[in-house]
């Protein structure tokens, strides 16, 4: 009686985050393609390799790119992370290339560029600029 009534507790008042589904395709071979659901004041968007991996991640608010997207390489690898703000280039931006291990970043402020690098597999430096 008492876990039923902890839960319930809980229930009532844990935030609410509902989502509502508003699209999904299919791949050829019936794995997920895409959804496209609505959370909060956001529309999310998840989109799949064949094999099923996620491909690219991210949302739209007032249909300007918003929050943390996100593309992955066909083996997992995360490739890229950006933030916007509202439709604006916002934050650190991190890229790798899934070839060779080189790995960048960029920092926006405002949506300008402030400043960017470029490391080796190993995290050396090999090139930077302000701007």
């Amino acid at each position: 009686m008492r876990t039923l009534l902890a839960l319930f507790a809980f229930a009532a008042f844990a935030p609410v985050s509902a989502q509502e589904l508003l699209k999904q395709e299919h791949h050829a071979n019936g794995r997920l393609k895409s959804t496209l659901y609505r959370e909060g004041g956001a529309v999310h968007f998840i989109t799949y390799f064949e094999s099923g991996r996620v491909k690219e991640m991210g949302a739209f608010r007032d249909g300007r790119r918003d929050g943390v997207w996100q593309q992955f390489a066909a083996n997992g690898v995360l490739l890229t992370r950006a933030e916007f703000d509202r439709g604006a280039r916002a934050g650190t931006w991190e890229l790798r290339d899934p070839f060779n291990g080189n790995s960048g970043r960029l920092r926006f402020n405002e949506g300008r560029l402030v400043d960017g690098a470029q490391y080796d597999p190993e995290g050396r430096l090999l090139a930077a600029r302000s701007y």
